[in-house]
């Protein structure tokens, strides 16, 4: 990923996860849940995708 797309997509985060998250409070109960559990994990899943090891990266792990 080169220095450009990751600016992107953290200036887009950075602005679109506010707005995801005040558009979901304001569809109620259901919206609050979304917010509060799905979005994070979600998040959580994009970073660990984003981060992973791919060939070419360099030496791998210890362990691996």
């Amino acid at each position: 990923m080169s220095f450009l797309t990751a600016l992107a997509a953290a200036v887009g985060l950075l602005i679109g996860v506010p707005l995801l998250i005040v558009g979901l409070t304001v569809a109620g109960p259901i919206g609050w849940v979304v917010a509060a559990i799905v979005l994070p994990i979600s998040v959580l899943v994009a970073i660990l995708w984003l981060g992973r090891a791919r060939p070419g990266d360099g030496e791998p792990p210890e362990g691996l």
